[in-house]
C-alpha cells in the first residue's frame, strides 16, 4: 500500500513563490503574478517550489523578450496578416461551466510564416487570458476542426513544438480539455511525432471527438450547451469569424498609440 501523500499547505508555498520571484517581476496587467498565478505555477511542477520558481522566472523573462506587453501596439500588422482568415481565435462561446473556448482551423492557414505563426498564437492566448479574467474561470478549452485538414496546411513541426512549448511552459494550468475534431488520418503521424513533447497532464486532457454529428454533439455535450459550440464541429451556434470586427479594438489600440507616438515624435 503507496503510503498517503503530505497535505500540501498551498498558501505557504505561494507566499514562497511570490517571494522568490519578486526581483523578477514587472507591471503586467496582462499577468500579475498574484495568488493564482502562483497557484498555477506551483500545480504545473507538483507543488516543488524550485521548479515552480525555475518556471515562472523563465516566463517572466520570455514575456519580457517576446514583449507581450506591447504585442498589440508593437506588431499589429504582423496579428492583422495572420488573423485574416480566422485560423485560431477566441469564440464567443463557453462550455457549461463558463470557461472560454479559442478554435483552430488549419486549413485556414494563409502565411507559413512560422514568427508570425508563433507571435499570433501568443496574441491569441493573450486574448484568451483577458477573456477568461471576464470569468470566475481561470482555464479555457481549446478546439481544433481538422475538416480540411492536408500536408499542405499542416503546420511545420518546428511550428508545433514552438506553439507547444509556448503554451505549456508560459500558459500552464490554462487547458481545460482539448477537443479534436475529426482528426484524420493523415494526422496520426503529426501526432506521433509530437506526442513526446506533450506533458503528461496535457495528454490527459485531449479529447477526440469523431464520427457522425449527432455522435460528435453526443461528445460535446457533456462539457458545452451545443448553442456555445460552432456549427461547424457539431454545434448549433452560427457564428462566422470576421477578422474586422474581431480585431477592431486592437485595432483601435494600434492607431490611437500611433498617434500618440508621432505627437510625442
Amino acid at each position: 500500500m503507496a503510503p498517503a501523500k503530505t497535505p500540501v499547505d498551498e498558501a505557504a508555498l505561494i507566499a514562497e513563490l511570490k517571494e522568490a520571484v519578486k526581483a523578477d517581476v514587472v507591471e503586467d496587467a496582462n499577468f500579475p503574478v498574484d495568488d493564482a498565478c502562483c497557484r498555477r505555477y506551483l500545480r504545473a511542477r507538483d507543488h516543488d517550489v524550485a521548479k515552480a520558481t525555475k518556471m515562472l522566472r523563465a516566463t517572466l523573462q520570455w514575456r519580457k523578450s517576446f514583449q507581450t506587453r506591447t504585442i498589440v501596439e508593437d506588431k499589429f500588422a504582423v496579428i492583422e496578416k495572420e488573423a485574416a482568415t480566422g485560423k485560431t481565435y477566441v469564440t464567443p462561446g463557453v462550455d457549461k461551466e463558463g470557461r472560454v473556448t479559442v478554435l483552430m482551423r488549419n486549413r485556414n492557414e494563409n502565411t507559413k510564416d512560422h514568427d508570425g505563426n508563433v507571435l499570433h498564437l501568443v496574441y491569441q492566448m493573450e486574448r484568451a487570458v483577458k477573456a477568461a479574467a471576464a470569468t470566475d474561470q481561470e482555464s479555457w478549452n481549446l478546439v481544433i476542426d481538422f475538416a480540411g485538414y492536408s500536408l499542405l496546411n499542416a503546420p511545420p513541426m518546428k511550428t508545433s513544438r514552438a506553439t507547444l512549448g509556448a503554451m505549456q511552459d508560459h500558459y500552464p494550468e490554462r487547458l481545460n480539455k482539448a477537443f479534436l475534431v475529426d482528426a484524420p488520418w493523415i494526422f496520426n503521424a503529426a501526432f506521433r511525432a509530437i506526442s513526446p513533447f506533450i506533458d503528461p497532464k496535457t495528454r490527459q486532457k485531449i479529447v477526440f471527438v469523431k464520427g457522425t454529428p449527432a455522435q460528435r454533439a453526443a461528445v460535446l455535450v457533456e462539457h458545452f450547451d451545443l448553442d456555445q459550440i460552432e456549427e461547424a464541429v457539431g454545434g448549433t451556434m452560427p457564428y462566422e469569424y470576421s477578422a474586422e470586427k474581431y480585431l477592431a479594438d486592437d485595432r483601435a489600440a494600434y492607431e490611437a498609440a500611433r498617434a500618440t507616438n508621432a505627437d510625442v515624435g
